[in-house]
């Protein structure tokens, strides 16, 4: 997150109807065939390891327009061209973490667990997918956080929250005003299940 601006202090001042030849980034519109030069994101479970304490796993935060609020949610990031094999998506997705988050190689022993196919978002309303990309860092007690370096314009929180708890933690973070991400509460609703007695 920037040293100087929080966020959470980001908010919607106005909503109008938009002209189509006012829209920069969406529109409605009656599509014939996909672009095959469309990027796929990336979005990272980032599990982060010291000897002397549970694995936590690594959330971001930041302001939604859509949702006129900070949603928390995984790290992720856009696959760039040449990157569409896994290989590609594995190096995206190390760095966009590194940019929004400062974790990445510099920081600790960092591996690649696994990468998904494509997988849909909201299929019942778009096409939207993405891939999903989890890493293991392991740090040292005494490593430092590392600082992140994301683009200008952007303005990201970073979370620790211990893997066991995170259900808990995502409720926590609801009742301070956050939005949640769908998909972040499915994975911590699957985590608890899968912790729980047998029911």
């Amino acid at each position: 997150m920037s040293a100087h601006f929080d966020p959470r202090t980001s908010r919607i001042v106005q909503s109008r109807p938009l002209a189509n030849d006012q829209a920069k980034w969406i529109g409605l519109r009656a599509i014939e065939w996909v672009d095959p030069s469309g990027k796929t994101p990336v979005a990272i479970i980032a599990m982060i390891k010291r000897p002397s304490k549970e694995p936590h796993i690594l959330l971001v935060s930041q302001f939604r327009p859509p949702v006129g609020a900070c949603v928390v949610e995984l790290p992720a990031g856009l696959i760039d061209a040449g990157e569409t094999d896994q290989s590609g998506a594995q190096r995206a997705a190390l760095r966009e973490l590194a940019e929004e988050t400062g974790y990445g190689a510099q920081s600790g022993q960092v591996s690649v667990r696994q990468t998904s196919a494509v997988m849909f978002n909201d299929p019942g309303m778009s096409g939207a997918n993405m891939k999903l990309c989890t890493i293991d860092i392991a740090l040292s007690d005494d490593a430092p956080e590392p600082l992140a370096h994301p683009d200008e314009g952007e303005y990201i929180e970073k979370h620790l929250v211990p893997l066991t708890s995170l259900a808990a933690h995502l409720n926590d973070f609801a009742a301070q005003g956050y939005a949640i991400d769908a998909r972040l509460m499915h994975l911590a609703t699957g985590l608890a299940l899968g912790l729980a007695k047998p029911w």
